[in-house]
């Protein structure tokens, strides 16, 4: 079963990520569409109160478009409007696919603040004991969205990899709308994911990191009190979020002063690595993002980080946490085995 598809990949400093930004980039809805996730995410709240789960809406950033682009080459980056796709290598699909088996390791999101996938609603269609469908269901059909593209010209497209020629790197183009976490916990139901395209759901945009001690350990969790991969073992991570991930710059002229609101993955994989181990920034040697991944299982992108340390495992150990997410931190000592 593939689970990733790999959107671009690469090794990127901060300032080789080239980041565009539109609040209007949503995903598109109705009003029908808006009651259905609305109705829906009152079920997720009373179920995630019963079960003493945290369940809060956030605003996150939504990926539109990842590209990786070599110095004088011309990207086809033209929004063609609110909720609509691009055209240009790394749109949400691709041929490069990441398959898990049992129990390994995934690259995959954190958070612990998801309701179990029970009762009527929750229960995914073939799973379990089959629920007579509450008069939500089915969801609203799809929203018809114009798209530029035609045939395959999204099905397979190569990632190049930079030869070392020319004056600059590759640099990771990225274009970013707005979502919430309430429209990726409801858009990612099966019965509403099903038969719809991916620009037309949320993919709310996330980010995770291999975090490496200077002693070869890599870190990990395992998964617990979630209802998507539940007792996998996965890497530090968890959302971009507006509220939380951003700079703001203003330019000011003699007649008027504008501001610009500027999304920091590098910040955000910094915050989810301090929130959930306890390290600082003066403990980071080396970070670099190493691309974008899809989740076809639970349809969202994310950026992955690579997060090498200068300080051995036993001191990550007496670093304290933010939060309690983790109730406890594993790790893997890497070998040639391992």
């Amino acid at each position: 079963m593939k689970e990733f598809a790999i959107l671009a990949r690469g090794l990127y400093r901060p300032d080789q990520l080239a980041i565009t930004y539109d609040p209007s980039l949503r995903m598109p809805t109705t009003p029908a569409i808006q009651q259905w996730m609305d109705t829906l995410w009152q079920q997720k709240l009373a179920i995630a109160q019963e079960k003493n789960i945290p369940l809060y809406d956030s605003k996150l950033f939504r990926l539109v478009h990842a590209e990786t682009r070599h110095a004088g080459q011309q990207g086809n980056t033209t929004p063609v409007g609110a909720g609509e796709e691009l055209s240009g290598e790394g749109f949400l699909g691709a041929d490069h696919h990441i398959r898990r088996g049992g129990g390994g390791v995934d690259v995959g999101r954190g958070r612990l603040r998801r309701p179990g996938r029970r009762g009527k609603v929750l229960t995914p269609p073939g799973r379990g004991r089959r629920k007579r469908p509450l008069p939500l269901h089915p969801p609203p059909p799809p929203l018809r969205v114009r798209s530029r593209f035609r045939g395959d010209i999204i099905k397979y497209l190569p990632l190049r990899a930079w030869s070392g020629k020319g004056n600059e790197p590759p640099r990771l183009h990225l274009i970013f709308g707005d979502t919430s976490y309430k429209e990726y916990v409801t858009t990612r139901e099966p019965e509403f994911a099903r038969g719809r395209d991916r620009q037309q759901l949320s993919n709310a945009l996330a980010v995770c990191s291999v975090v490496e001690t200077t002693d070869g350990h890599i870190l990990l969790d395992k998964r617990q009190g979630v209802d998507v991969y539940a007792g996998r073992y996965h890497v530090i991570g968890g959302f971009f979020e507006r509220d939380l991930d951003t700079s703001t710059t203003t330019a000011t002229s003699a007649t008027s002063a504008t501001s610009a609101t500027n999304p920091d993955p590098f910040a955000a994989i910094r915050r989810e690595i301090r929130e959930e181990t306890g390290i600082q920034a003066a403990d980071i040697a080396q970070q670099h993002c190493l691309g974008v991944v899809y989740d076809l299982a639970t349809p969202h992108a994310e950026l992955c980080f690579l997060t090498r340390l200068n300080i051995p495992l036993n001191e990550v150990s007496q670093r304290v946490p933010e939060e309690d997410e983790i109730k406890q931190l594993l790790s893997l000592h890497v070998t040639e085995e391992s």
